[in-house]
């Protein structure tokens, strides 16, 4: 016969009566007895239970040790007058250790000594590896900023791995660390440049000769520093291995290689500028410049750094 039982009672029923269970309309369950036989899935249900249940237990019996211990050692530090307490919570340790032994199959000591022996391994391997630090460390040697402050900065770019030499004479390569300061950086400077409504803007590497030329005054100052694109196109050398600029593609005029933008910004100025109507007028350009300078300084000074530019015109 249908025996119906709500959903709560299903697991208590089958556990004590050997039943097996199907889907049933309206929320319910329908059992029928199979002859005392339990269903595979309750086998393994009461089974992962069982186990859980084991485990939490010797969880719990190894805080109550660990618990019962500590007073214990506090009660041994105590005068003689506390030696009945003593006495008492010494018993209640034996019986805690008595039911591990039992629930783990395994003495409490052995495996607390398990557990302190992955421990030393750890702390053996971070010793390892704090050793290898130290060692890196003290093969790192940072001139003292009193005795030599130019040296000094360039030992500490060093040891923070913020720069590398490039194989181009005066270049250097931004590692990740120093790309990550000058992002913060920058972005910081941009929000304050965009709160006085600058807009960026981007404009050429390439700067033709003749715009520097006209601003002769202005260029003095690094004229010796400019680095020139003549060709526009290399070709097989013929006298030997390598290339060498193709002569027919000399460029009708010279261009310079970007030592700063102003000339090319203000030429384009003159062509977006046309009446009172269009001013102020505020760009502000990330970019960066060569210079060709003769003696560099990660950061300082370089043959191609970072910068930024702003250029305003005002009624």
């Amino acid at each position: 016969s249908m025996i119906f039982i709500t959903k709560s009672l299903i697991y208590m029923y089958a556990t004590t009566k050997f039943i097996k269970i199907s889907p049933f309309i309206s929320g319910r369950s329908s059992i029928t007895h199979t002859n005392g036989k339990i269903s595979n899935n309750f086998v393994r249900i009461r089974t992962i239970m069982s186990e859980s249940q084991n485990k939490n237990q010797i969880n719990d019996l190894q805080i109550r040790i660990s618990n019962v211990e500590n007073e214990v050692q506090r009660l041994k530090s105590l005068p003689q007058i506390y030696k009945e307490d003593l006495n008492k919570k010494i018993n209640e340790l034996l019986i805690l250790k008595n039911q591990f032994e039992k629930s783990s199959t395994k003495s409490f000591d052995s495996a607390i000594s398990n557990k302190s022996d992955k421990k030393k391994k750890n702390n053996a391997k971070n010793f390892d590896k704090k050793q290898e630090v130290n060692a890196v460390e003290s093969s790192i040697i940072i001139t003292s900023r009193e005795k030599d402050y130019s040296q000094w900065y360039l030992d500490v770019i060093s040891a923070a791995d913020l720069v590398d030499s490039s194989p181009v004479k005066g270049c250097m390569v931004i590692r990740p660390w120093g790309m990550a300061i000058w992002d913060e950086l920058r972005n910081d400077l941009d929000a304050r440049i965009k709160d006085k409504d600058v807009e960026n803007a981007y404009f050429p590497l390439f700067i033709p000769k003749s715009f520097l030329s006209k601003e002769a005054e202005h260029v003095e100052g690094f004229a010796k520093e400019c680095a020139i694109v003549t060709h526009h196109r290399l070709t097989k050398d013929p006298n030997g291995p390598g290339l060498i600029p193709d002569p027919d593609a000399l460029l009708e005029e010279p261009l310079i290689v970007r030592p700063t933008s102003e000339t090319m910004i203000w030429y384009m100025f003159s062509k977006w500028i046309d009446s009172h109507r269009d001013l102020p007028m505020k760009i502000n350009q990330w970019a960066n410049v060569v210079r060709w300078e003769l003696r560099t300084r990660p950061f300082l000074r370089s043959a191609e750094f970072l910068w930024q530019e702003g250029h305003t015109a005002h009624a």
